[in-house]
């Protein structure tokens, strides 16, 4: 599945070397609007996915 960051509501910045997460800026969030990410589920019973494009991230889709 593929979506827009601007239908995502990201919760953490996935560090490159997977040692953790860490807390995404707004100014990050605002400037991934129109970059295209791919995403795979991470947890279903919370609904959680990462959201892989430069950088990975944990997620949630906007609802409508």
């Amino acid at each position: 599945m593929k979506k827009f960051g601007k239908d995502l509501h990201f919760i953490s910045w996935i560090k490159r070397d997977g040692s953790g997460t860490k807390e995404v800026r707004q100014t990050t969030i605002d400037s991934m609007d129109d970059e295209l990410f791919r995403l795979n589920w991470l947890s279903i019973t919370s609904k959680t996915l990462i959201a892989s494009g430069f950088n990975s991230f944990v997620v949630k889709l906007k609802g409508k």
